[in-house]
């Protein structure tokens, strides 16, 4: 158990190494790799989880909302609607499937109350900031995956693991100090990437950055923190959360078996690679629109679990030790993204 331990930390180093180094290489190709792949797990996640629990009338409301919002996003996309249009009609579908929330009793109605509220603000005032608020925060959703399944010393645990990743590292990244340190070897090359027709990093820097603060000292360090909690939400969605499901679980959707399962994750993931690379700017559009519907599916069920009975899940100490460190090992060696020098 130690030496797994020592791999995933060496895992989680090299990762963070290679964020704040080539960031830019590193977020185009982990966005490649893992993204389509993480959009249907977690989706898969919230089925086998949530699903029963929440019922096929709520479930076809929500889906038919999301699947409007995509398209709002794709008539953007396509020059059919202006992006001031269509990004707070987007977000306002999102506002609507909140809405039966505030009419249930239960803890979920004073956080939904609060959250229809801002979406509905944003959409007024910022759409485009909204959405890049939720691109920043979204990385954190499975610390609240965790605490609804999980228990007792359990849960401490796991969300103390989950919160270093996703919360205390990007924070150090943000600081400025690892590139510092990096550049002091000469280990940083910022502008590297791995797709060529990804464009250079300031033309990136907006995925995460606002458009006010480009070209600030602290751009760079904010694009490189996010980029890391990215790759710590890969980690989570695709080796964590699914080691927590207990088998034969209920769904709405006929999923696969496991093994099949993940076989069709991987050869999604490999033609959405090879479609990366022969056409970046297309195949990154079509990424988003699957990226918009796990996004926005995930605040409405966060939400509805408060009000839902408890089914929390327990295993032993040495299982989530397991799950948790053989997870990042796994999705660490699977980038293969080291640092080079310039």
């Amino acid at each position: 158990m130690t030496g797994r331990w020592l791999l995933a930390a060496s895992g989680v180093v090299a990762v963070l190494v290679a964020c704040v180094a080539l960031p830019l290489a590193t977020y185009t190709l982990a966005l490649a790799c893992f993204g389509l792949a993480h959009v249907g797990s977690e989706l898969r996640y919230l089925d086998l989880r949530f699903g029963t629990r929440l019922g096929r009338a709520w479930a076809a409301r929500l889906a038919a909302l999301l699947g409007l919002a995509a398209a709002m996003r794709l008539l953007a996309m396509l020059g059919v609607l202006p992006w001031g249009v269509a990004l707070p009609a987007e977000i306002g579908c999102v506002v609507l499937a909140l809405l039966p929330l505030l009419q249930a009793r239960g803890p979920a109605r004073w956080p939904t109350a609060l959250l229809a509220l801002a979406l509905s603000l944003g959409a007024a005032v910022a759409p485009f900031l909204t959405l890049l608020l939720l691109a920043v925060t979204h990385n954190l959703t499975p610390l609240g995956f965790l605490a609804e399944r999980l228990r007792g010393a359990e849960r401490q645990r796991a969300l103390a693991m989950a919160g270093i990743g996703l919360l205390v590292l990007p924070l150090l990244v943000a600081s400025g100090l690892p590139f510092s340190w990096l550049v002091a070897l000469g280990l940083v090359a910022p502008e590297v990437t791995a797709f060529p027709g990804a464009g250079d990093l300031q033309g990136n820097l907006g995925a995460y950055v606002p458009a006010w603060a480009l070209g600030s000292d602290w751009a760079l360090h904010a694009f490189s923190a996010s980029v890391f909690a990215q790759c710590m939400h890969y980690v989570a969605v695709l080796g964590v959360l699914p080691r927590l499901l207990p088998a034969g679980a209920p769904s709405l959707l006929p999923w696969p078996p496991a093994q099949r399962f993940v076989l069709g994750l991987g050869a999604a993931g490999a033609a959405l690679l090879l479609g990366f690379a022969l056409d970046y700017g297309t195949a990154r559009k079509v990424y988003a629109l699957a990226a918009l519907l796990h996004a926005w599916a995930e605040l409405p069920v966060l939400l509805l679990a408060l009000n839902l009975p408890s089914q929390a899940y327990q295993p032993s100490p040495a299982a989530l030790d397991s799950a948790l460190a053989s997870s990042a090992a796994n999705t660490a060696r699977r980038q293969g993204i080291g640092t080079s020098s310039r």
